[in-house]
């Protein structure tokens, strides 16, 4: 019995971690479309809540695509 809430518990963080990582990954989409678009770095920033260094590196991989 004292397992079982163990399981859920993991399970639950599980869950948690993937929902995070899921919306990291829509920011990031959202960084690249903003970065294609000309926004400047700091507004992505503000409405993506990436850091600063994270935009600048998706900014340097669009870069080396075009």
């Amino acid at each position: 019995m004292s397992n079982s809430w163990m399981k859920d518990y993991d399970d639950a963080v599980l869950r948690y971690e993937g929902f995070q990582e899921g919306a990291q990954d829509k920011a990031r989409e959202m960084a690249a479309a903003m970065l294609a678009e000309g926004e400047p770095v700091d507004k992505i920033v503000k409405y993506t809540k990436l850091p600063e260094t994270e935009i600048l590196e998706i900014k340097a991989s669009l870069e080396q695509k075009c």
